[in-house]
């Protein structure tokens, strides 16, 4: 959806907005504190900038790069950095089978940078992968907010009030105050963007608050498969090297948050 706007800066700033406001206020129909204690609040906080980080990277990967291509290298290279630390720091399983996994998706992120080459703009991979890491941060801030107690809804809601001003400010400083618009381009296909990220996070919150990150942030990522998908309907033609690329990843990140 955000690659159908011609302003993706403006956009994406508005689906921050329709998400703060739906998961604000579906919390507060949820019985019970939202924030139980200081440390709910800090890692919430720390997984709003890491948010704010992604929006700003995702729009400038897209700008530079077919959606299938940067969209695979994004959560590819997150899946491959959730797991050292999750593993190391957080005292997730390991199975020796999830090696073969890692390598996987490590090769199908590799014939997909092969494959496309040709067209992207420089800097995408850097993007991409700038994005990755912000991807990883805000997956890790989420899983320790969450061993808190924290109420999932108003935990994305923080996240949203803190990614807001920060896409609010990369925009302004891109393209000036006077380009500033209240509402951005297509605001029904920014209502329904924000809808969608509102409703994918809280069952993402859920699922996280169950079981470990590198596992649900693995099986979440899959979503590159879907992606390849949908952009096909944006007019992108895809060899086979990235068909096999994105395959590899997916089925990479399947074995490794298979239980």
């Amino acid at each position: 959806m955000l690659k159908r706007t011609k302003d993706m800066d403006s956009a994406s700033a508005g689906v921050f907005a329709v998400a703060l406001l739906a998961a604000g206020g579906a919390s507060l129909l949820v019985p019970g504190r939202a924030f139980p204690d200081s440390g709910a609040l800090l890692w919430g906080l720390a997984a709003g900038l890491c948010e704010g980080g992604y929006f700003v990277g995702l729009v400038r990967s897209l700008e530079r790069a077919p959606l299938g291509w940067s969209y695979t290298w994004m959560r590819g290279s997150s899946i491959v950095l959730v797991w050292p630390v999750s593993v190391l720091l957080m005292g997730e399983a390991f199975r020796p089978s999830s090696l073969a996994c890692v390598i996987a998706v490590c090769a199908g992120l590799g014939l997909l940078g092969l494959a496309s080459g040709q067209r992207r703009a420089p800097g995408a991979a850097a993007w991409a992968l700038s994005t990755g890491v912000f991807i990883a941060g805000y997956n890790l801030c989420y899983k320790l907010s969450l061993a808190h107690g924290v109420q999932p809804l108003a935990l994305f809601s923080l996240s949203m009030a803190v990614g807001l001003p920060i896409q609010t400010c990369v925009r302004i400083r891109r393209r000036g105050w006077a380009s500033f618009r209240i509402l951005p381009e297509r605001p029904g296909l920014v209502l329904a963007a924000g809808l969608l990220c509102t409703l994918g996070f809280a069952l993402f919150l859920v699922a996280l608050s169950m079981t470990g990150a590198a596992a649900v942030t693995t099986i979440r990522n899959t979503s590159v498969a879907f992606t390849m998908v949908f952009s096909l309907a944006l007019g992108e033609r895809h060899r086979r090297r990235e068909w096999l690329g994105a395959a590899l990843v997916t089925l990479g990140a399947l074995g490794l948050g298979w239980k």
